[in-house]
């Protein structure tokens, strides 16, 4: 008797082989490990060609087309001809059938993954009470800010639910060569049921083998249209129609809070024509509405008007009209250049073309560039997911969620090298929460601080250290994912462009900079665990054998890419220190401890980072600050020595406040 064999297919995976997939033989006695009476059930038959090695297909495909074309040369059994050349045909696609099992394993469940709606109905609760809230106000900003908050929400759910029929991260590619598979098999058994069907008609004799064989056809099949169609047999469980429901109520009343706010007043009327303003801002999407629009409001004293097409007007104290534009990056600066905006908010850097499309004299630099505040990517996960760093440019073992397409933050993920194709439109702190196998990106100055998503470390390199966003780490951009907001104008502008620019940097503007979530630059100070490495630098810099008290300040002094000059925001921090240490810390001395990239050995480093760092010092001391400097060379990198951005991040000086 030919032994049979089989796998379990318990579609609630109690039983650990439904787990592993395991084919067990079938044999007298046999108890499964699950204990399970109704675990038998759920038994599929499997073929003996599957209990094979594959060593074994590739000779018994060798041997059946030898024996094909003996019985072609020398006659036989008509059945037996064909089911030698159907066998021959078969035996590959059972192969690539097996690989994809053994994949798909690795890949884990092919179930759709959990997904909690809790959180999203918290959020939903939450907006609705906004919503209220901003009705009452009867402040066209504060219904427009819901309205993109719902809006954002009503994206995630809809991803959320989309989800919940989208395999696992790696199962997507394993279910597309499963699809292509079933097509070959299809094809196979039409086939060799045309081709069996007469022959066993004729042969009684070879109707069993033939039965057998397509038996084992039908089997293939259905373990390929398995893998093809990941999702639970027999449709969604109980658990699973009741997430479906529970997300469909929190889209409808998150659509029906939506319709409340869109007929809860027309919009008011403009209060001048967008060709009348006096002053017109652009700036890269979302930051017109999140930021410069607060500060353009603040400054000038006006109240913020929202347009329909996304144009917020205000025409302020002493009648001036302002007009905030939001534009793509890549328009903004060509907008600064033709003369069509007077300022540009833009949170990247402009590429040589773009530069260039000011004039030949044209260069980055304070007159024209000012840093008004620092935001970051941030990458988030379900609280009880075990991850807790990555490294940038590694493959991410779970779905990947960033916005929709052109969507800001997905053109940050791909800026800071992440991938993100195929991505959904579920993005931000409440798709992570609704799915423990999900990262989710997110802006840092969305997120508020009551964030209940877990945000994760990023390293550049395995030598680098995992660093989470917060303030501080934004501030001095050791943080992988942190970026600039610099406000751009024109090499000759008008005196209110400048002005606008001054406030937001004065300390009345960086607190509408902190109210608005974005990190400001007023300087910090943090005190924490000091390597020893630094604590010796430090002692040595201030002449003592000890240190008693050793704080960081909120910022690196950066040099410019290639050259020797300090960046656009370190310059600024430069003015900034002297008053900040006068106020704060009158009894330390200030240390300034240099830093290079891995370029050159430890003779060339050692004295070019102390260099660089006395540079800087020399600029305090024309302050009367009491500066010391010191150089560690390349230790302690915060990015890649590999690019020549990652380079220009470890050429730093960092600035401590020291007591011995």
């Amino acid at each position: 008797m030919i032994p049979r064999f089989f796998r379990c297919g318990d579609p609630a995976k109690k039983c650990p082989l439904a787990v592993t997939r395991e084919i067990i033989k079938d044999q007298p006695g046999f108890a499964c490990p699950c204990k399970n009476e109704g675990c038998s059930l759920h038994r599929e038959d499997v073929s003996i060609l599957q209990v094979i090695p594959k060593w074994v297909y590739a000779t018994v495909s060798a041997l059946a087309f030898v024996l094909l074309l003996a019985l072609i040369l020398g006659g036989g059994n008509p059945a037996e001809k064909a089911l030698a050349e159907l066998s021959a045909r078969l035996a590959p696609l059972e192969s690539e059938l097996q690989q994809l099992e053994s994949k798909s394993k690795g890949t884990g469940s092919v179930e759709s993954p959990t997904t909690d709606p809790k959180p999203l109905q918290a959020t939903a609760i939450a907006l609705e009470r906004q919503a209220t809230d901003a009705m009452g106000s009867k402040d066209p900003m504060q219904v427009v800010g819901v309205q993109k908050r719902i809006t954002t929400q009503i994206a995630t759910v809809r991803g959320v639910l989309e989800s919940l029929d989208r395999p696992k991260e790696g199962s997507g590619v394993i279910a597309a060569d499963a699809k292509s598979l079933v097509t070959k098999l299809t094809r196979l058994k039409d086939d060799a049921e045309i081709r069996l069907e007469p022959l066993t008609a004729s042969s009684p004799s070879s109707a069993e083998v033939c039965e057998d064989f397509l038996t084992d056809m039908s089997d293939c099949q259905a373990r390929a249209r398995r893998l093809a169609s990941p999702v639970v047999p027999g449709g969604p469980g109980p658990e699973s129609k009741a997430v479906r429901q529970s997300l469909n109520q929190i889209l409808a009343q998150m659509e029906a809070t939506q319709d409340k706010l869109a007929k809860f007043a027309p919009p008011p009327p403009l209060p001048f024509q967008s060709n009348e303003a006096d002053l017109v801002i652009a700036a890269s999407g979302s930051l017109a509405g999140d930021l410069v629009a607060p500060l353009a409001a603040t400054w000038s004293g006006g109240k913020v008007i929202p347009a329909e097409e996304g144009n917020f007007y205000l025409v302020g104290k002493n009648g001036r009209r302002i007009i905030v534009k939001p534009v793509a990056g890549n328009s903004g600066f060509k907008m600064l250049a033709d003369g069509a905006c007077a300022v540009f908010f833009a949170d990247r850097s402009p590429s040589a073309t773009e530069l260039a499309s000011f004039g030949s004299d044209f260069r980055e630099s304070r007159s024209v560039a000012e840093v008004v505040a620092l935001d970051a990517l941030t990458l988030l996960v379900h609280p009880d997911n075990p991850t807790s760093n990555v490294i940038a440019g590694s493959d991410i073992p779970f779905r990947i969620a960033a916005g929709s397409e052109n969507s800001a933050i997905r053109e940050k993920a791909a800026q800071f090298g992440f991938p993100v194709t195929g991505a959904g439109e579920a993005s931000g702190e409440d798709a992570a929460l609704a799915d423990r196998n999900l990262l989710s990106f997110g802006l840092y100055h969305e997120e508020g601080a009551n964030l209940r998503a877990k945000r994760l470390a990023v390293q550049a390199t395995t030598e680098t250290l995992a660093l989470k966003p917060s303030p501080f780490t934004i501030a001095t951009e050791d943080y992988l994912c942190s970026f600039r907001i610099v406000a751009w104008t024109a090499p000759k502008t008008v005196d209110e462009a400048l002005q606008l620019v001054k406030f937001t940097t004065s300390n009345e503007g960086q607190e509408v900079v902190a109210k608005q979530g974005f990190v400001d630059l007023r300087l910090t100070g943090s005190q924490g665990n000091v390597p020893p490495e630094i604590l010796a630098a430090l002692g040595a810099a201030i002449d003592s054998a000890t240190v008693s008290s050793a704080i960081r300040l909120s910022t690196n002094f950066r040099f410019e890419v290639g050259k020797s000059l300090l960046d656009l925001k370190a310059q600024a921090d430069l003015e900034r220190l002297p008053r900040f240490v006068f106020e704060k810390y009158p009894n330390h001395k200030v240390v300034i401890l240099g830093f290079t990239d891995s370029d050159g050995g430890p003779n060339i480093n050692m004295p070019l980072s102390k260099n660089r760092a006395e540079a800087v010092s020399e600029e305090l001391r024309r302050s009367k600050v009491d500066a010391r400097s010191a150089g560690l060379g390349p230790v302690f990198p915060v990015d890649t020595n590999i690019t020549e951005a990652g380079k220009a991040k470890n050429r730093r000086a960092e600035v401590w406040a020291v007591r011995p």
